[in-house]
């Protein structure tokens, strides 16, 4: 082995490495877009929210529901996200000065409003984005002054944990 080849060896080698490195930027790069995405996603669904906070009458409120855990968790309400929608439109018929916002986390983004109901879709992966889109929304909420105007629905004992330490009288 030569000088030549040892000197050709550590250049691949370190060629290598640098395509190592590329790759890992590559894959951070990509979850920094996805990530910067979402949370553009989250501040248009934040500020539909809180227009829709603002625009309710002196007596109305803001019902916030944790959706997958009020469907899928152990004090759940409804047995498909459809028949959570449909007990919660029955609930504004009888709360006329209320709106409600159902927050399901889902693979991609998605948003739909049914009058005074308001149904969203966190997207992106990882556990409890729901129940942080929501806590993001309280602090917001409370740092506005409006936390009196809003009411959180789970049965998630950890989250309402959570939501007690931030807002205890929204649940």
């Amino acid at each position: 082995m030569s000088a030549q080849d040892v000197i050709l060896g550590a250049r691949v080698a370190h060629l290598r490495e640098l395509k190592a490195e590329i790759a890992r930027l590559k894959a951070e790069n990509a979850r920094l877009r996805d990530e910067s995405a979402a949370l553009a996603h989250h501040f248009d669904l934040a500020l539909d929210a809180a227009e829709d906070l603002r625009a309710l009458p002196p007596d109305g409120r803001l019902v916030i529901l944790d959706g997958w855990n009020l469907v899928l968790g152990s004090g759940k309400e409804a047995r498909t996200p459809e028949e959570l929608v449909a007990r919660t439109e029955e609930y504004l018929e009888t709360h006329p000065a209320d709106r409600a916002w159902i927050v399901f986390d889902g693979p991609r983004e998605n948003a739909f409003n049914e009058g005074r109901l308001r149904v969203s879709y966190t997207g992106g992966t990882g556990a409890h984005r729901a129940d942080r889109f929501i806590l993001d929304f309280l602090r917001m909420a409370r740092w506005r002054g409006d936390l009196s105007r809003l009411r959180v629905r789970t049965c998630d004992r950890d989250f309402r944990k959570a939501v007690a330490r931030l807002a205890p009288d929204v649940l």
